[in-house]
């Protein structure tokens, strides 16, 4: 059924690119003014090291859909997605079922394993009896307010 689940578009591996930014933490039980140059001491942020646990297992790629808004996956979020995690019910997976690529939830439904949308339109889809071939756990989601 293409076009009516949360598909992905590739995109290159993540690559650590440290960036600088301003420290902003505040001082509590000082009296006086702290030097106004504090504020600007040199560190950088690197989200690689506060979303990447398993390197060489982990890829991102692009959500495109409205299936999975309800869990907050919008259209063009990117997904940091780990091959190294064991899936468990509750997870967000990226998988390949019957020949296309989805992202949707491992759950019980009636009982039995399937993979379920958010969105009411999707119903869920039973994993017993289909070729699903797992590709990731998402371990994250960045969604850009300003594009």
């Amino acid at each position: 059924m293409p076009g009516q689940h949360t598909l992905f578009t590739p995109t290159l591996p993540l690559i650590s690119q440290p960036q600088p930014y301003l420290t902003l933490t505040g001082r509590a039980g000082f009296s006086g003014f702290p030097s106004p140059a504090q504020d600007y001491e040199p560190r950088t942020l690197d989200l690689n090291t506060r979303l990447i646990k398993n390197p060489t297992e982990t890829f991102y790629i692009t959500a495109a859909g409205d299936s999975m808004e309800g869990w907050g996956i919008f259209d063009s979020d990117l997904l940091i997605v780990d091959r190294g995690v064991k899936p468990r019910l509750g997870h967000i997976l990226v998988a390949m079922f019957d020949g296309e690529v989805l992202i949707k939830r491992y759950a019980l439904h009636q009982g039995t394993p399937h993979l379920c949308s958010a969105h009411p339109h999707y119903p869920p889809l039973p994993l017993a009896g289909t070729d699903c071939q797992l590709w990731g756990v998402v371990r994250a989601v960045v969604h850009e307010y300003l594009r």
